[in-house]
């Protein structure tokens, strides 16, 4: 196994972990990483298996606790969304989906220690409308739909199982979708050329343990759920974001060392 495949697992199995209990982070700290390793448009492909090991498990623990009144309103907005970002993907370079990363990455750090200065002027996001629109973009070209949700979410108060549970279903329903884009991608791959720029090298074997490392950090972070300090997560959360978008960055400037991949 390639170093910078085993950095991009490592990041996966502490996304999923830290998500379980924070209610947030997945894409924010596995995405960036991953980009470091896999193109842009490989990562949405693989992150939307992985996306789905990661949410489906957590959908289920807070099952009782999920919002539904909170969660149908945004439902069309964000295949809306969804659809609109998988066409950027195909037009716009990579460099452009890996700045809007680091970008995203920044306020998510910031809402979490200056909570009153990450919705300075994007505090219109709280329609959820406007939330799910930009969420459904956001999740297929960088993977990381939480911040505008967040914003909305939060006008909501909801407790934070029901945080966690609102999340999970909308991330699980999402990927559910991108599976099926994911996977009529794989199989007309071999006759589109286009779409084989959505494909790994092995892509069996890459989304294979990837999902497994997702489901693992899940489940070892719902062995401590009630355990610990929800607040201390998702400090530590934002730190690794800060991490994730600073090894992006990194990248971005061509300064990160060589570990092979795209």
């Amino acid at each position: 196994m390639e170093l910078g495949f085993f950095i991009v697992l490592a990041a996966v199995f502490m996304a999923a972990f830290v998500q379980r209990l924070a209610g947030f982070g997945y894409g924010l700290i596995a995405a960036p990483v991953a980009m470091t390793y896999f193109s842009p448009i490989e990562v949405a492909f693989l992150m939307a298996f992985w996306g789905t090991a990661n949410s489906a498990p957590t959908a289920f623990f807070t099952r009782h606790s999920i919002p539904w009144h909170a969660f149908w309103p945004v439902t069309p907005w964000l295949l809306i969304g969804l659809i609109a970002g998988l066409g950027a993907l195909f037009m716009a370079p990579a460099v452009a989906f890996k700045l809007l990363a680091v970008v995203i990455c920044v306020q998510a750090f910031i809402s979490v220690f200056w909570p009153h200065l990450a919705t300075r002027g994007v505090g219109w996001t709280a329609d959820g409308r406007v939330a799910g629109t930009l969420a459904g973009v956001l999740q297929a070209t960088v993977n990381i739909p939480g911040p505008p949700l967040v914003v909305h979410y939060n006008t909501l108060r909801l407790p934070q199982e029901a945080f966690v549970g609102v999340f999970a279903i909308i991330f699980l329903s999402v990927s559910v979708v991108r599976v099926i884009f994911g996977g009529l991608a794989f199989v007309l791959g071999q006759e589109l050329t286009f779409l084989t720029q959505a494909i790994p090298d092995r892509p069996l074997y890459t989304l294979g343990i990837g999902t497994l490392i997702t489901v693992a950090g899940v489940v070892c972070g719902q062995l401590i759920v009630g355990r610990v300090s929800t607040a201390f997560f998702k400090r530590l959360t934002a730190v690794m974001i800060g991490v994730s978008a600073l090894a992006l960055l990194t990248d971005i400037l061509g300064l990160l060392p060589e570990v092979g991949g795209s």
